[in-house]
């Protein structure tokens, strides 16, 4: 893939009549319109992104998690990834932040998978499962070590320069959304907020998280549906809350 050459921080995309062969006004026959032209471009920008993101984390398992983030220069990533280190600098504010990349983008699924649940009426016991299960398929593609480094980088005071989303994906969003449903349903008790259960089930995947990184848990699976399912039947109706 050749490097992005369109300056990504200045697409507009201008409201235009359009012509009776479905192109904007002014828009010869048979070229790309302008609307068109941004989407591809957007596009583009993304694939760059995800791309960036894949050869860093290359670099970085061929290396070595514990020193090779440290060790591999921006210009070594931008040389494999055959770009060019200002289009590094448009994505990211330093090397660091692609393995916040990787949260955002797990916070991201688990929030499609509470979606979908909640749109087919899933008990909360099965919920909870399935977007555990997203959770583990998607930090399984990655070594444990970078995992355990994605950890640290989302606890750590922000840097700056850094750029975050407009909404910041969470672990605790989707689960929220879970366990909102839940209590409505009567599932769950009334006496806790969807909230702060979603935050209580965060802290525990992270903790399993870090304990999966060390080496200090071997299934990382069953240890998240065991320790879900333990504080999911705390917070049954009649419990001590």
């Amino acid at each position: 893939m050749r490097p992005v050459q369109t300056d990504e921080r200045h697409i507009t995309v201008a409201t235009q009549e359009t012509g009776r062969d479905g192109s904007a006004a002014g828009t010869p026959a048979g070229a790309v319109p302008p609307r068109r032209r941004a989407g591809l471009t957007q596009e583009r920008s993304r694939d760059t992104r995800r791309k960036l993101v894949r050869t860093a984390m290359r670099l970085w398992s061929e290396r070595g998690f514990e020193t090779g983030i440290e060790d591999t220069t921006i210009d070594e990533i931008v040389q494999a990834a055959g770009v060019t280190k200002g289009t590094f600098y448009f994505h990211f504010a330093h090397k660091e932040e692609i393995l916040r990349e990787l949260g955002y983008s797990t916070a991201s699924l688990l929030a499609e998978e509470a979606d979908r649940c909640v749109a087919a009426g899933r008990p909360v016991e099965e919920a909870l499962r399935r977007v555990t299960n997203a959770l583990v398929a998607s930090v399984k593609g990655a070594p444990p070590a970078a995992v355990g480094r994605a950890i640290n980088e989302f606890q750590r005071s922000r840097r700056p320069g850094d750029e975050l989303p407009a909404r910041l994906p969470a672990f605790a969003q989707a689960l929220e959304t879970v366990f909102t449903r839940a209590q409505d349903e009567g599932e769950v008790t009334d006496k806790v907020d969807p909230s702060e259960m979603a935050q209580i089930v965060e802290a525990l995947y992270v903790d399993s998280l870090r304990e999966w990184s060390q080496a200090r848990l071997r299934h990382l699976n069953p240890a998240l549906q065991r320790r879900t399912a333990i504080v999911v039947a705390g917070l049954r109706p009649g419990s001590a809350f």
